[in-house]
């Protein structure tokens, strides 16, 4: 058996050390200030009377409610989360947001070779137009059959450097 707490006024159930807050008020008897069970036995607080000692054999009656709330509580919240995990995954792997990060990287991968075509900067005629054929290329690739691949990750057929951007 589990160990559980219930304090209504908070809203909180835990079972073994996991807490739930609930959104609306935890149905316990009038004036039930908390329950305790350690596994084998445990007791009811009252606001207005005496502690209740309980034993094994009240866990189902006195214990088990709260437990099978908890676990209604836990199954609906991993569902919750499951089906919203579910819609971003959908959202990432959509076309449009494909596209978008396709783009980006794109856009990275140009803006890192502006300084090699500026008027000003010292690089040789064929390594210049090697620089804008790959520039180009990189324009040219969401219009590619297939873009947008996998987004501008490893799927994506990024076209060859130039040599005088890998030295």
């Amino acid at each position: 058996m589990p160990t559980v707490t219930v304090v209504p006024g908070d809203r909180l159930i835990i079972v073994d050390g996991e807490s739930i807050f609930f959104d609306a008020p935890i149905p316990v008897p009038e004036n039930m200030h908390a329950l305790q069970w350690d596994g084998q036995r445990g007791h009811i607080e009252w606001e207005d009377d005496y502690n209740w000692l309980l034993e094994a054999e009240a866990y189902e009656e006195e214990v088990a409610p709260y437990v099978a709330l908890w676990k209604a509580e836990k199954t609906r919240r991993e569902n919750v989360a499951a089906d919203a995990e579910a819609a971003r995954m959908a959202e990432y792997n959509s076309e449009t947001a494909r596209f978008a990060r396709l783009r980006a990287e794109r856009d990275r991968r140009i803006a890192a070779t502006d300084y090699l075509i500026m008027p000003d900067y010292p690089l040789p005629e064929d390594s210049r137009a090697a620089v804008q054929a790959y520039r180009q290329a990189l324009r040219d690739l969401p219009a590619q059959d297939g873009a947008p691949w996998d987004g501008g990750g490893e799927g994506t057929p990024w076209p060859a450097m130039p040599a005088v951007l890998t030295r």
